[in-house]
């Protein structure tokens, strides 16, 4: 897809990161991509197919102390030169289709929507067998119900504060408007996409989700994000996120709030 960057954050990368990470490469190798976290710089992709694209891959190490996904895109954000960005998960990757539906979507966009969102489809994953299989459900899916939200296919204020299985993985974003709108912010935790969506909404930023399977994304993986957060994160401390991003959300700066239980 022209005009666009893939951003891929790692925490810290370890050899043992290698399969997903090529299969996420693999899955968007035509466009540009950033590998942004801590001891990125040592992976080299690898593929077994022969005429498989070289990827265009730009190492962004994170020496700083934080290693959070929230930093991590930012500071990926901030040597984005194109239009548009996407934010892919390691352990995730797009279908063949999807960056194909979102040109044509840009190109008869007339209502200058700021996110494009994939449905996404979520599988649970396996050590031994990381192909598409045994999905549980999707993500996305309910802005295209009837009477969910004011405009079908599109979120707004009432339906994304009273739905949180939504995903942004693999979706695009509009650079200049995620820059502007203050970038996501690095002491909310758990909800930051929530927080952001809300904000953006807040600033009558459209976002639409286009009714294709854009991204596969997987769940269950030990050592993951949402994984970390669960084995930490009481169950009154994450209602605590999700109550303050519905509050944080009118504010462009990050006000640094913190959870004292």
């Amino acid at each position: 897809m022209k005009d666009l960057t893939i951003m891929i954050p790692v925490k810290e990368y370890e050899p043992s990161m290698d399969k997903l990470i090529n299969r996420a490469i693999e899955s968007c190798a035509d466009n540009k991509i950033i590998l942004v976290g801590k001891g990125v710089e040592k992976y080299k992709f690898q593929t077994d197919d022969e005429m498989a694209v070289q990827p265009s891959l730009t190492y962004l190490e994170n020496t700083s102390d934080n290693l959070t996904y929230q930093h991590n895109v930012n500071i990926a954000v901030d040597t984005v030169e194109t239009k548009y960005f996407s934010v892919l998960e390691y352990d995730d990757f797009y279908s063949e289709i999807w960056f194909d539906n979102v040109e044509k979507n840009i190109e008869y966009d007339v209502d200058d929507t700021s996110v494009f969102l994939p449905l996404t489809e979520v599988v649970e994953y396996d050590e031994d067998d990381t192909k598409p299989h045994n999905t549980i459900g999707y993500s996305n899916e309910a802005f295209w119900a009837s009477s969910f939200s004011d405009e079908i296919g599109c979120l707004d204020m009432e339906s994304l504060q009273n739905y949180l299985s939504f995903n942004v993985s693999g979706a695009i974003f509009k650079t200049s408007d995620f820059v502007s709108l203050g970038k996501l912010k690095e002491s909310i935790k758990l909800v930051f996409w929530l927080e952001y969506l809300l904000r953006a909404l807040h600033e009558e930023k459209r976002m639409y989700v286009i009714p294709k399977v854009g991204c596969y994304h997987f769940i269950g993986r030990k050592d993951s994000m949402m994984s970390e957060y669960e084995s930490t994160m009481s169950e009154k401390e994450a209602d605590w996120w999700v109550d303050l991003a519905k509050k944080e959300f009118f504010f462009k700066k990050d006000r640094n709030k913190v959870y004292e239980g």
